[in-house]
């Protein structure tokens, strides 16, 4: 959309109305003219969502409108209840952060009502140990941070997380698949998670 004036793009939304066609109220930020302008934006379509729930995930399908932008961190409505948005799947097959809907071809998310659920790797020089915790969705797995499983203190050396692996920073549980850690001997830590190992 071009200024009917000054032919300038930089315009600013001052009012929108409309479902399927928007009537949009605009302002140009060059030469300040304010005139109307009405846009199709063509009906939802079906985006496929898969919803992850602990070890299981299913298939289900959201109307978006194709102009949308969805970004990872976005809460979404999946059989109605509320989902975060943790990848997006383009349609050449990459994970992207953000995208048009028209460009995306599967939506990943996660169920914001239920706990994360993240496996934790112990290393002991060769043997393993596994455990799977159960913690609130928005709990920070730091790099370094000290945690207590029971009578295991272990700090955390790497994330796995949805997308990627990781030796610095840090991540949230939502999107955390494992996490990996070697024994320490240190008895101050920064998370006690005993309470929190599924048995």
């Amino acid at each position: 959309m071009r200024c009917n004036v000054c032919g300038s793009q930089s315009l600013a939304i001052i009012k929108s109305k409309g479902k399927n066609s928007k009537e949009l109220l605009l302002e140009c930020e060059e030469c300040g003219n304010i005139f109307r302008e009405t846009i199709d934006i063509g009906k939802p379509r079906d985006c496929r969502v898969v919803v992850s729930e602990f070890e299981k995930s299913h298939k289900s399908f959201i109307k978006l409108y194709p102009d949308e932008i969805l970004k990872t961190g976005d809460v979404i409505e999946v059989d109605g209840r509320e989902a975060e948005i943790t990848s997006l799947e383009n349609k050449k097959g990459g994970r992207v952060p953000k995208s048009p809907v028209e460009d995306i071809n599967t939506i990943w998310a996660s169920y914001l009502d239920t706990p994360a659920r993240v496996g934790i790797s112990v290393d002991y020089g060769g043997r393993i140990l596994s455990e799977k915790v159960e913690v609130n969705r928005d709990f920070e797995f730091v790099i370094g941070d000290v945690i207590k499983m029971g009578n295991i203190i272990f700090s955390i050396n790497s994330l796995k997380t949805m997308e990627r692996k990781m030796r610095r920073g840090f991540a949230r549980a939502s999107v955390t698949k494992r996490v990996y850690g070697r024994p320490v001997d240190d008895k101050k830590f920064n998370h006690d998670l005993s309470s929190r190992v599924l048995r």
